[in-house]
């Protein structure tokens, strides 16, 4: 979905650098009997590796290819290919446990419109998700009992 990027429109995409995280493409999960097959492997490989992406940016130029306002046309990539602006790295670290949840998934809201106005999100899709976010905050808050707290600026 398109968001502000200043003065620009963009796409972003974190696609993986680290080679453990590129091993893992096509890499077939046996879930079988594991209801909780992914999350389990995603713990596991945590716990024994981290892993790096690039953060990348695709650039609107040209409005008549690459509409805001109409999520399923794929940007062309020839009239804009992305562009990395970051790395993010994160060392092996537990990944998943049920306190975390508590604390952060179930006690947080998350938003795109939690970021700054310049990064805002565009088009239809995204207007149409935002309450969604709001409604299944509200609701998480209500069902667990536990306020849901926004994100403050530090």
């Amino acid at each position: 979905m398109p968001l502000r990027h200043g003065d620009y429109v963009a796409k972003y995409s974190v696609a993986p650098l680290s080679p453990a995280l590129l091993a893992l493409k096509d890499a077939k999960v046996e879930t079988g009997g594991r209801p909780d097959a992914l999350r389990e492997e995603v713990k596991a490989f945590f716990r024994e590796q981290g892993g790096e992406w690039e953060l990348r940016v695709q650039l609107l130029t040209n409005r008549e290819t690459m509409p805001v306002e109409d999520a399923s046309v794929p940007w062309p990539e020839e009239e804009s290919p992305y562009i990395a602006v970051a790395r993010i790295s994160v060392p092996s670290q537990p990944a998943w446990d049920a306190e975390r949840v508590r604390e952060i998934d179930d006690g947080m809201a998350f938003s795109p419109w939690h970021g700054l106005e310049a990064h805002r999100p565009l088009g239809g899709i995204m207007r149409a998700r935002r309450p969604a976010y709001e409604d299944s905050a509200r609701f998480r808050g209500t069902r667990n009992g536990c306020p849901v707290h926004e994100p403050r600026q530090g």
